[in-house]
């Protein structure tokens, strides 16, 4: 499908949003509507993962997904959500040219100068171990870099390789955003360690739907009008599942200016009382051809098969015709004539059979590998396996997640007042995860009653009401 070459947002100064009010009777423009948030296509998951992993720390954060996939209105929901709990960061796109520029940004948000005899690469290591100490006094930082595949490669992987040399568990979060390339340009490796990865997929046609459907009735339209099932399907192949393709196609589908052929392509139209003619000029033409092939045919039959002459011959009988001699034989008809004998069925039968293959030697078992050692928890008496976890029925509260067993087990020990928290292993990425949690509740309102019970400090890190079989 294309769109009418007619701009979508220039005609007669106003856009076309004056000619969809005439038409449908609009109050204001469904498409430059912010709200609500869309939570549909895996949108919501994806923001509330970002709210968890950003609180938690120990891991950067990749934010994937195609050009108007709606990444950058996804961060803008989580800083408005999280303003208050977390110190969101935005690093500008001139701050990605170069690593100086780089390290004068850094060193902007953390109100400091470089030191003498400090380099910019220095200046960017420094700045994530000055951000352990913000962590530590309860406000972590996070970083946001939108289109961050638009970077240098070498400063994305500086600024990744200055993290994870820090304490992850308390530094600056890097939030990177943009293509699928990130993972190839920060060179990570097939496991993911210390990074993990929200894709952001396409709409699909119902998706549309339903993100188009409340701004077509907070704008006074109507949606059986607007999103008839062939809108819908034009609206869903030219926008490829893209909100900001979306927003450029919909005022010419609403419009009737979206075509469904290849603008480039010309078909030549012939005149309608010129087309009887030429069709029974075929038709005559055609005929024509067949009774040709037909008399060609039977002519070459003809003359490929010619009549056999008739030889005529006369016998005379009487007492002046000559005797016939009679017609010798070579052999004599007293001598028998003797057969030859053919080897019979039996005969070939009783053959001697072939010697059958000896059968190959079986080959000898490979030597079963050994089992890896099991993991030996460091506090046997808080850790729960994780079968015995997902066996349990109910709701539980997720306090913190990690790499690294030393990030539960330090939480332990900071809320060791709170008696009941425990945690458990699983893997994610193929890297060990380990999860503490409090509680078992047989209610999510059970749960969240225990969790206004817990610290404010504890409180502000968003702990997770979930499911214990989920785990």
């Amino acid at each position: 499908m294309t769109v009418n070459n007619e701009g979508l947002n220039s005609h007669d100064g106003g856009g076309l949003f004056p000619r969809l009010q005439e038409r449908y009777g609009l109050r204001a423009d469904p498409l430059d509507m912010e709200t609500p948030f869309f939570p549909d296509a895996s949108r919501h998951h994806a923001l509330e993962t970002l709210r968890h992993l950003c609180g938690f720390g120990d891991l950067a954060l990749l934010l994937t997904g195609d050009v108007g996939a709606g990444k950058s209105r996804l961060l803008a929901e989580l800083v408005r959500s999280e303003s208050s709990r977390l110190d969101f960061h935005r690093v500008p796109a001139a701050a990605l040219t170069s690593t100086q520029a780089l390290s004068r940004a850094l060193l902007g948000i953390a109100h400091k100068g470089l030191n003498p005899g400090e380099g910019a690469r220095d200046a960017i290591y420094g700045f994530f171990r000055w951000s352990e100490i913000r962590a530590r006094k309860g406000q972590r930082m996070v970083l946001l870099i939108d289109d961050a595949d638009r970077a240098p490669t070498e400063l994305l992987r500086l600024l990744f390789s200055a993290f994870e040399s820090a304490d992850r568990s308390a530094a600056a979060v890097p939030v990177f955003s943009g293509s699928g390339r990130l993972i190839e340009m920060l060179g990570l490796s097939g496991d993911g360690a210390g990074v993990h990865q929200v894709h952001l997929r396409p709409l699909t046609k119902e998706e549309v739907a339903a993100y188009l459907e409340p701004r077509i009735h907070r704008a006074g339209g109507k949606p059986k009008e607007l999103l008839s099932p062939g809108k819908l399907s034009q609206l869903h192949s030219l926008s490829q599942g893209s909100f900001s393709r979306l927003k450029r196609v919909t005022p010419a589908v609403w419009l009737d200016m979206a075509s469904t052929g290849g603008g480039a392509k010309r078909t030549f139209s012939m005149p309608i009382n010129l087309r009887w003619p030429a069709l029974a000029l075929v038709i005559l033409a055609g005929s024509w051809w067949l009774v040709s092939q037909q008399y060609d045919d039977s002519v070459a039959r003809e003359q490929s098969e010619p009549e056999p002459e008739t030889v005529r011959k006369s016998i005379t009988i009487g007492p002046d015709s000559p005797d016939i001699e009679p017609i010798e034989t070579d052999v004599e008809l007293s001598e028998p004539v003797v057969e030859t004998k053919l080897p019979s069925v039996e005969e070939s039968d009783q053959a001697v059979p072939e010697p059958e293959p000896e059968p190959e030697p079986e080959p000898e078992p490979e030597p079963e590998p050994e089992p890896e050692p099991g993991f030996s928890p460091s506090r046997p008496s808080a850790f729960v396996d994780l079968e015995s976890v997902r066996a349990r029925e109910g709701w539980t509260v997720q306090l913190i997640a990690g790499n690294q067993e030393q990030t539960v087990l330090n939480l332990m020990d900071q809320y060791e007042s709170i008696s009941g928290i425990l945690y458990t292993q699983t893997q994610r990425q193929g890297q060990d995860w380990f999860v503490g949690f409090y509680g078992e509740f047989s209610s999510r309102d059970e749960a969240r009653k225990a969790v206004e019970r817990l610290p404010q400090a504890l409180r502000d890190q968003s702990p997770w009401i979930r499911q214990s079989r989920d785990f």
